[in-house]
Parts: C-alpha cells; structure tokens; sequence
C-alpha cells in the first residue's frame, strides 16, 4: 500500500459567541484537515493544529508531495521523511503541525485496513471508559455570565471543568475565580488556564490569591519560551502546574521535564508530530513520574485521536471535552460519543471512526 494523494481542507465555524482568553479573544474555529489517499483505496484523516493558513500552505506544498508514494504503515520511515530529511531540520512551529496531520492520517489508514481501531494498534484497550473535564468557560465580562456557563456544564454530568481568565490583574480576576467556585461547590473540580498571558510575577500573586480556592491545577500561566521562570514558578507555590500545549516534540518535553518545571504534561497530537510521538512524549513522561493529559482542543478528529490515545496509555488522565456547540465534533465522527457522568466511553469503530462527508465540506470549507 502507498500513498497517492494528499488532500487538503481547511474548515471553519463561526462562533455563536466570542471566546476571549487572557491574550485576546476569536469569532471563528478553524480546522486544518488532510485527507490522506492510497493505492488500495483505503483512506485516512488527520489534522494540524495552529496556525491554520500557514499549515495548509505547507501541506499543500512540498510536505504533501513528500508523502506520496510513501506506505502509510511504515510511521517512522513518515515521519523521517516529512520532519528530518530535509536540509533544515524543523524541530518547532507548523511544519511540526502539518507532518501531525499526515501522520495522524496513517494510524486511521492502518486501522482501517485492518479492520480494528487505532488503540489496538497502540498496544490495546487499557481503559474503556475516559474522565472527561468540560474545557468550555472563557473570560466575561460579567462574571454572572461565567457562572451561568459552568452551571450549564456540570448539568451535563462533567465533575471537572475549566475556566479562562486572566485578561485582567489577579487582583480583579479573583472575582471570577470566586463565582465559579461558589457556583460549582466544593466537589467539583475547577481548573484554571491562562494561555500563557501572565508574566512571572502576576502567575504568582495569582497563584497566591487563588489557592484558597482549591484549584486542580493552573494551565499555562507563563509565556511557554520562559521555561526557567516556569520551573521557579512552579518551586514557590502549591497549586500544581499543567502545560505543554505550545511544546513540540520529545526534547522539548524532556527539557520541561528536566527543568521540573510542571506536574502535568499536556501535549497536543495535532502539534507534537502526531500520534506516536505523543506516545514517546507519554513514555518519557511516566518515566519521570508525570502524569499526561493531553492538550485537545479542536476538531472530532483530533478528540477521535486522543481518545485512542488516552484508552491504550496508562500514564494519561483527564480527557479535554468542548463542551459548547463552537466545536465541529459530531458532524465528522461516524457516531456520536457516549457521555454518562463525565465519562466518555470509547468507541471501537475501525480507525480513528471518523468521517469527512460531503454535506459538511459544503458547509464549513473555506478557500
């Protein structure tokens, strides 16, 4: 089997409201799909997370035409072709992204050709059932609103939810912080995620002020090139810390990991080089005693990846869920996700179980 085509689309959704993080905000979702075409007729899907125009140039560019005429069962031969053999080594940025999404392509191709899914292929069901928390509550204007939202969540079953803050002080951000932990009680898990938007100094006095609020850990809260002040950060306080989303690849992982700079690792499929190197990523990781869950915030593709993932991997917990309507999740799997208590059972579809159907290329594909 060899791969003959690489196609490529890029959808977008707009937001039935704005999303605003501690570094801006965004109207619109976009997805950087490939679907990926062999010789037997055979197809798979993957997708690249980041900067979605710049992704999709190079997908369509040169890395696309690297793949063709590679055998999509062979993942390492893939992934020396498209990342390292080339004069420059790319070791950060969309390059890493857009091999993500050929690579992560191949898994559902092998799944599919053989006819069971893609966690059997990652050494087998280890856990059928997955926590999931509800990744879904941005930065208001009105905390009311944000206290609206998590009650909303929690209706649905989901016992850990996460909220962006952060455009503010922690000072004033507190208020926000409070409402949703007066709204929520006491017995469901609230994280905190700041995109990366505070400096050294207002991550601690945030982590100061918050602790009293019994938070699960607080994502991100360093720009992620500040490492050392991340690992000091992480030495002066007690809430724990989670990040990775912005890391690319093993070594960048194992410097985090060095460095003891968090307690949780978060890498994204769609970013890291794709499936297997998430796998490396989550090797690496219990190796050192740090849990993994990984970053997954987009399409149904990447959460069909990553629930593959987390059933076939023991050091990965907490599954991340967009828990709005802003997410083209169900549109592409094959069947809807069954979600009881905050659990979310996995699917046992051939592949990945995802589709791309006609209808919805019609509905969300842009130029």
């Amino acid at each position: 089997m060899i791969i003959t085509a690489v196609k490529v689309f890029l959808l977008q959704k707009q937001l039935t409201s704005s999303m605003h993080i501690s570094r801006g905000g965004f109207s619109v979702r976009d997805h950087v799909i490939v679907e990926v075409h062999t010789d037997e007729g055979v197809t798979g899907l993957g997708e690249g997370v980041g900067n979605a125009c710049l992704i999709k140039a190079i997908l369509e560019g040169q890395m696309g035409q690297l793949a063709i005429g590679l055998n999509p069962f062979d993942i390492e031969t893939m992934r020396q072709k498209l990342i390292d053999s080339q004069v420059y080594l790319e070791r950060k940025g969309s390059a890493i992204c857009a091999a993500s999404a050929i690579e992560m392509a191949c898994w559902d191709i092998k799944g599919k050709a053989l006819n069971i899914p893609v966690y059997q292929l990652l050494g087998g069901l280890y856990q059928d059932k997955i926590e999931a928390y509800a990744s879904d509550i941005y930065w208001e204007d009105d905390p009311a609103d944000m206290s609206k939202n998590a009650i909303r969540i929690i209706s649905k079953g989901f016992r850990t939810i996460k909220a962006h803050v952060g455009r503010k002080s922690p000072k004033l951000d507190i208020e926000r912080v409070k409402i949703l932990r007066e709204s929520i009680g006491n017995d469901v898990n609230l994280m905190i995620d700041l995109n990366g938007g505070y400096s050294s100094l207002e991550a601690y006095q945030a982590a100061q002020l918050w602790e009293q609020f019994n938070l699960m850990w607080l994502e991100e809260p360093l720009n992620p090139n500040q490492v050392d002040a991340l690992s000091d950060l992480r030495s002066r306080i007690r809430i724990p810390i989670a990040a990775g989303e912005n890391e690319f690849c093993l070594h960048g992982f194992k410097e985090l990991f060095d460095k003891n700079a968090i307690d949780v690792a978060m890498p994204d499929i769609a970013r890291v080089g794709g499936i297997q190197e998430t796998r490396n990523i989550c090797n690496l990781a219990e190796a050192y005693g740090i849990p993994v869950s990984p970053h997954n915030f987009s399409s149904g593709i990447l959460l069909a990846a990553t629930i593959h993932l987390q059933a076939s991997t023991p050091n990965t917990t907490m599954l991340e869920y967009d828990a709005s309507d802003n997410a083209i999740y169900d549109d592409l799997l094959i069947a809807p996700l069954k979600i009881e208590d905050g659990y979310v059972t996995v699917p046992s579809h051939p592949g990945l179980g995802v589709e791309l159907r006609k209808d919805i290329l019609e509905q969300y594909t842009v130029n």
